[in-house]
Formats: structure tokens, sequence, C-alpha cells
């Protein structure tokens, strides 16, 4: 399967799911009393599942793959079997961290759940809402700009299109690029430094991700703004020592490919 978990899962409606994050929130709230806010989030989960008990699962593990790629994610705190809860021990929640429980949901396939972080003066607490189901992010269409045909163009084309076929949209830029690192032949393939140059002169070393010899590849997941990155990855391209960069942009309903050279 392209997305497991360590234990079935069941849906809860949103007064359902308020009802047991208004349980795990008091127990937060305990546990931020005789602890303070210096304690790691480690130690913070450990207690919340002392506290919880039975019904409480610490790191359930979510699993993705894809051919020989396989990776694992870990929610802090499951509840119920259906319960998702994010911890953190920082000093402000972030969007960051709404993204990382809202990629959770998606592939939970479940639409509720609450970050709550430990790191501050007071515990802070926020519900987050997932709207996109398995079924709807798989669903997309394909869409090509001066895209030349290839062996590396159809190869690029081929992987991130499987790949979100079985994983869907939504989900992290870093998830996709480290699932095609390592589908194109790993780090020490991909990973490269190519020269700079201005004005036909040397000028350093720039870090790209690489599908073939001289041929470089870009994952976004951008909502807005497409025109102005197109525009950077052409001066990119103007002043590195490539012969072409490959791009992707992986959002909801659509998967968008460009081709640059010089």
């Amino acid at each position: 399967m392209p997305i497991s978990t360590s234990s079935p899962i069941r849906q809860f409606s949103q007064d359902e799911f308020g009802k047991v994050a208004y349980e795990v929130i008091g127990h937060a709230f305990n546990v931020h009393d005789a602890l303070g806010k210096k304690f790691h989030e480690s130690v913070c989960r450990g207690t919340m599942q002392q506290m919880i008990g039975f019904r409480a699962v610490t790191e359930y593990s979510i699993t993705l793959s894809h051919g020989n790629f396989e990776k694992v994610l870990y929610v802090d705190l499951l509840v119920d079997a259906g319960c998702p809860f994010e911890l953190k021990s920082v000093t402000k929640l972030s969007d960051a961290h709404i993204s990382q429980l809202i990629q959770y949901l998606m592939l939970l396939d479940l639409r509720h759940g609450k970050l709550i972080n430990f790191g501050a003066e007071k515990v802070e607490q926020q519900f987050v809402n997932c709207h996109e189901s398995t079924q709807h992010r798989q669903q997309f269409h394909v869409e090509r700009h001066n895209w030349n045909v290839s062996r590396a163009t159809t190869c690029f084309e081929q992987t991130i299109v499987a790949l979100v076929k079985d994983w869907g949209t939504g989900l992290s830029r870093s998830l996709y690029e480290e699932a095609c690192v390592h589908l194109f032949g790993g780090k020490e393939c991909c990973e490269c430094f190519v020269e700079t140059f201005w004005q036909g002169t040397t000028t350093g070393r720039q870090p790209v991700k690489m599908i073939e010899d001289r041929i470089a590849f870009e994952i976004t997941c951008k909502r807005d703004g497409l025109t102005t990155y197109a525009t950077y990855l052409q001066k990119l391209m103007s002043n590195l020592s490539l012969d072409s960069i490959l791009w992707a942009n992986i959002v909801s309903g659509t998967v968008r490919f460009e081709f640059f050279s010089r």
C-alpha cells in the first residue's frame, strides 16, 4: 500500500473530536502546571500518554512507499484511534506546525486535529481542519509548458505523476523531493554542485538536484507566483553550467511541468 498506518483509523465528527480535544487539553494544562515550559516535547508526550492511558498511542506511524522508496512519519499523539494531536515545546506555534499537522490529516484521511504547545508561558492550542479527502487529492490534471520530449523529461514526468497518483497532492515539497532524489539514484547521484558564471567568468558553485548529467530538476508546491518563479529559474539557468532545468509544481488538482534551457 502506498500509505499505511501502524493500526486502523476511525473517523470522528467535529463534535466528537471536540469532546476528546477538550479532555486532552485539560491534561495538557495539568502537565504544563506541573512541569512548566522548559521540558522537551518528548517528556510532555510521555506524560500525556500516562495521563490518558491505553486510549493514547504515542509516535503513531504513517508509512509512505513508492517503488523502492519508503518514508515513515510519526504523529505525536493519537487518541481513540482517530484524534491526532501534534505536541510542540516552542516559543510560539508557526504556519510550519500547522502545515505539518494538515499533512498528517491528509495521509490519515482525517478531518480534525489539534496543535498543543507546551513551550510558551501558557499552553498554546489550535484546532486544525482538513477538507481534502485522499480520493480528491489523487484527482489531478497535468499541464505542460515548453515541455520538450526527451529521455530525461519523460522519466521526470512519469516519476512525478506516478508518485502523485499514489500519495495525492497537498503534501510538502520536501517529501516529494526526497522521494524523487531516491528514485533518481540517491543523494550521491542527484545532489551536486555546478559552476556559476557572471559575464563569462566563474563566480562560484551552486547546489542543484540532477536527474542526468547537466540536467537539473526543481520541485515546488506553489499556489501562486508561478510566473515570477519561472523568471528566477530562467535566470538560474542562464548563469549555471547546465543544459536544462526540469520544473514540476504540485498543487491540489494540478501537476504542472515546465522546461528551461539556454
